[in-house]
C-alpha cells in the first residue's frame, strides 16, 4: 500500500507540472517560450504520466489476478482433497507429531462409528491401541522411513475390537513428523475366508463333510504309520429312486430330503470318523480302528431306519430305501480304490433290488460283474477317443409290398483295447448305468450322417416319405437336454433330410420319463423324422402309452418271433401286437426273423416288415452298396450342401 501511495503521489506531481508548464513555458527562462514548445513539453509530460499510470494499472491488475488465482487454486485443492477423502472407501486419518487426530474422513467415521468433530485432537491410540508402542509406528528393519508399510492389528469400534489392516506412511510437514494412516476393516474379509475354508471341507446343503475331506483323511492315514496299521472301512450310501422324487416334487423337495437324510446318517453312524456327501444322492462314512467291526451292524440299522421313514412333501408321503455298499481297505491302497470298491458293493445292492447292504468281496459274483462294468466303462471312453466303434447295417425288408424299398437298422460294435469286438449287449448296459450312452449315441449319429450324407440325400429325392436308416437312442439320451440341439446341428451341417432317418427307442426308455420323451419325439417328428418303438412287448408299456407317443413303427420283440413256429403263445402275442398296431395306424416290424420259414409265417400274419438273418445279415456300413451309388447328386443337393 505504501508503494501504491508513492506511485500515486508521483503521478500527481507529473500531472501538476504538465498543467503548469503548458500555459507558462519553461520556468527560469527569460521571456515567454514559443507556443509550440510549451505545448510539446506539456504533451510529453502528460504522455509520461499516462504511460506510468498505464504501467502501474497493468502491474496492479496482474498482482490482483495472481492473488485471485492463488486463492482459487487453494479453494480447488481443498475441494479435491475433500472429494477424495469423502469418496474413498478406506478410513483416512492424519495424526500430528503428538499422534493426535487432525484429519478424519467420512469412511473413518463409518468405520469407527464416531463423528469427525468428536475425534479431532483425540489421540489416535484411542481408536487403534496398538499404535501406542513406538515399534508399531516406526519402520521395521529393512523398511525405508518414507515408504508405506502394512500392519495388521485391531481397531476399537463402540468398545468392541475388530480386525483391521493399516497402511502407515510418515510425512514431513513444516519440518515436523506426521503420520498418515489408511484403515481397512477386515471383518467381512475374514468372515468370507472362514466361509471358503468351510466350503472347502463341507457340503453346503447338508453340513456334512465332502469328498475332499474323506480323501484327505485317508491320505493322512497313509502318512501316519501307526494309524495306517489300524483297520479301515468305507461305507457308500445311495438313496434309491431319488430321481423320481426330484422329478415329481421338484428340487426344493429333493434338497429337503437330502438334508433330512444327512441328519439321519449323522445320528445313526456315531462311530464313523467322518461322514460326507459325495454329490447328488450319494453319501459316505469312513470307519477307522475298533469302529470297523461295528460298521456293518450300524449300516444295517441305518437301512432299517430309512425303510420306516416316510418323507412328506405337500401332504403326500413317500417311502424311502437306501442301498449301502461297504468295503474294507488298506490306506496305502488310496482313496480311489476305497471309493471304487464301496461303489461296486453299492451297485450290487441296487441290482439285488435296493434297500439293503452289500459287503465288497473280490470273489463275489456281483462285485466281479460291477468291477467288470467299471473296467468296461474305461474301455468305452478309450474307444470313443480312438474311434474304435464299428458301424454295421442290417436290412429291414418289406413282406407285403414287393415294390417297397429295404430299410436298414444301424448297429454298433465296440473294439476293445486288444482289438476284439464287443457285442452291444455286453457294453451298452454298462454305458447306460454310467451315463455314457449319450456320448456313444452322439458318436454314432455323427458318423452315420457324415459318411452317408450324399446317399441320404439321393434316397430322400427318390423316397421322400420313407427312411433309409434307423438309429437307436438310449433312455439317457432321451432326457439329455443338450442332445436335441446337437442332433439338429448335425442334420444342418451335413445337409441331411430329416425324413431319411428313423429313430428307435425302447418302450421302457419312452415310458421312464413319458413327458420329456414325448416332447423330444414330437419335435423331431415336426422336423420330418419318424420313430419306432423297439423291443415292444418286453417292457412295462401298454397300448395306452403307445397311443400317446408320436410313433410310426412298432417293432415286435424277437423273443416272441424266434420260436414263433413252435410256440402257440408266442404266435398269439405276435398276432395280437400286429393287429393292435394296425388298428392304431402303425406299421409293424418283426425282429429275430432268423429263418425263411419264420419269415413266411410273419408274412401270413400280415406283419409289414421283417428283420433278422432270415432276410439279411448285417453289413459294414462302408460296404453297403446301392444301385445309384455311382450317380452324381442332383444340383439341388449340391446347392443344399453349400
Amino acid at each position: 500500500m505504501a508503494s501504491l501511495g508513492l506511485v500515486t503521489a508521483a503521478l500527481g506531481v507529473l500531472v501538476a507540472l504538465a498543467l503548469w508548464v503548458w500555459p507558462h513555458g519553461y520556468p527560469g527562462r527569460v521571456g515567454a517560450a514559443p507556443a509550440g514548445a510549451g505545448l510539446t513539453l506539456a504533451l510529453a509530460l502528460a504522455g509520461s504520466a499516462a504511460a506510468l499510470s498505464l504501467g502501474v494499472f497493468v502491474r496492479l491488475r496482474r498482482l490482483a489476478r495472481a492473488q485471485t488465482a492463488e486463492l482459487g487454486d487453494l479453494r480447488a485443492a481443498g475441494e479435491i482433497l475433500r472429494a477424495i477423502l469423502g469418496t474413498t472407501g478406506k478410513g483416512v486419518i492424519l495424526a500430528d507429531p503428538g499422534l493426535r487426530i487432525r484429519i478424519f474422513n467420512p469412511a473413518a467415521e463409518i468405520l469407527f462409528r464416531r463423528l469427525c468433530d468428536e475425534t479431532l485432537s483425540v489421540p489416535v491410540t484411542a481408536l487403534i491401541p496398538s499404535l501406542a508402542t513406538p515399534a508399531a509406528v516406526a519402520p521395521a528393519a529393512g523398511e525405508a522411513a518414507e515408504s508405506p508399510r502394512v500392519r495388521h492389528c485391531h481397531g476399537v469400534r463402540a468398545g468392541v475390537e475388530f480386525p483391521a489392516r493399516l497402511l502407515l506412511r510418515n510425512l514431513t510437514l513444516d519440518g515436523a513428523p506426521w503420520l498418515l494412516i489408511l484403515v481397512e476393516d477386515l471383518t467381512e474379509s475374514e468372515r468370507a475366508e472362514a466361509r471358503l475354508d468351510y466350503l472347502e471341507h463341507h457340503d453346503p446343503l447338508t453340513g456334512l463333510s465332502n469328498r475332499r475331506t474323506i480323501e484327505r483323511l485317508i491320505g493322512a492315514s497313509i502318512a501316519d504309520p501307526e494309524r495306517a496299521e489300524r483297520p479301515h472301512a468305507l461305507c457308500l450310501i445311495d438313496l434309491d429312486h431319488f430321481k423320481i422324487i426330484n422329478a415329481t416334487c421338484g428340487h426344493a423337495a429333493g434338497d429337503k430330503l437330502l438334508k433330512q437324510l444327512g441328519r439321519i446318517i449323522a445320528a445313526r453312524l456315531p462311530t464313523a470318523t467322518a461322514m460326507a456327501r459325495l454329490g447328488g444322492d450319494e453319501f459316505a462314512a469312513l470307519f477307522v480302528g475298533d469302529a470297523v467291526a461295528d460298521a456293518p451292524a450300524a449300516c444295517e440299522a441305518l437301512v432299517r431306519t430309512l425303510r420306516s421313514f416316510p418323507f412328506t412333501w405337500e401332504g403326500r408321503s413317500y417311502d424311502l430305501t437306501i442301498s449301502v455298499g461297504i468295503a474294507d481297505f488298506e490306506p496305502t491302497q488310496g482313496a480311489l480304490i476305497a471309493l471304487g470298491r464301496a461303489d461296486i458293493a453299492c451297485q450290487v445292492a441296487k441290482t439285488q433290488g435296493g434297500g439293503r447292504l452289500h459287503r465288497y468281496s473280490p470273489e463275489d459274483t456281483g462285485s466281479m460283474r460291477c468291477q467288470g462294468d467299471l473296467e468296461l466303462v474305461s474301455s468305452i471312453g478309450r474307444a470313443l477317443d480312438a474311434d474304435r466303434f464299428r458301424v454295421v447295417a442290417q436290412p429291414i425288408r418289406p413282406l407285403l409290398d414287393p415294390g417297397a424299398p429295404t430299410h436298414y437298422e444301424i448297429l454298433v460294435r465296440m473294439q476293445d483295447d486288444q482289438g476284439r469286438l464287443v457285442a452291444p449287449d455286453d457294453f451298452i448296459p454298462a454305458a447306460e448305468r454310467y451315463v455314457l450312452m449319450p456320448t456313444v449315441d452322439r458318436w454314432i449319429l455323427a458318423h452315420v450322417l457324415r459318411s452317408q450324407a450324399p446317399r441320404l440325400r439321393r434316397w430322400h429325392a427318390r423316397y421322400p416319405d420313407r427312411f433309409l436308416f434307423a438309429v437307436n437312442l438310449s433312455a439317457t439320451t432321451l432326457v439329455d437336454e443338450g442332445f436335441l440341439p446337437y442332433l439338429q446341428r448335425q442334420f444342418r451341417d451335413y445337409c441331411v433330410p430329416y425324413p431319411s432317418i428313423c429313430f428307435e427307442v425302447t418302450e421302457t426308455a419312452a415310458v421312464s420319463d413319458l413327458g420329456r420323451a414325448r416332447a423330444f419325439m414330437q419335435r423331431l417328428c415336426d422336423l420330418g423324422s419318424c420313430f419306432a418303438v423297439d423291443d415292444f412287448g418286453t417292457g412295462f408299456a401298454s397300448y395306452t402309452y403307445v397311443k400317446s407317443l408320436p410313433i410310426r413303427y412298432l417293432k415286435i420283440d424277437g423273443s416272441f418271433v424266434h420260436h414263433l413256429i413252435d410256440e402257440p403263445v408266442d404266435r398269439a402275442f405276435v398276432e395280437s401286437i400286429n393287429h393292435i398296431g394296425h388298428v392304431l395306424g402303425l406299421q409293424t416290424i418283426a425282429e429275430w426273423a432268423e429263418t425263411p420259414a419264420v419269415v413266411e409265417v410273419l408274412r401270413g400274419l400280415g406283419v409289414d416288415f421283417a428283420q433278422g438273418y432270415g432276410v439279411g445279415v448285417p453289413v459294414a456300413l462302408g460296404d453297403l452298396r446301392f444301385d445309384d451309388d455311382d450317380e452324381e447328386e442332383e444340383d439341388l443337393s449340391a446347392n443344399e450342401r453349400k
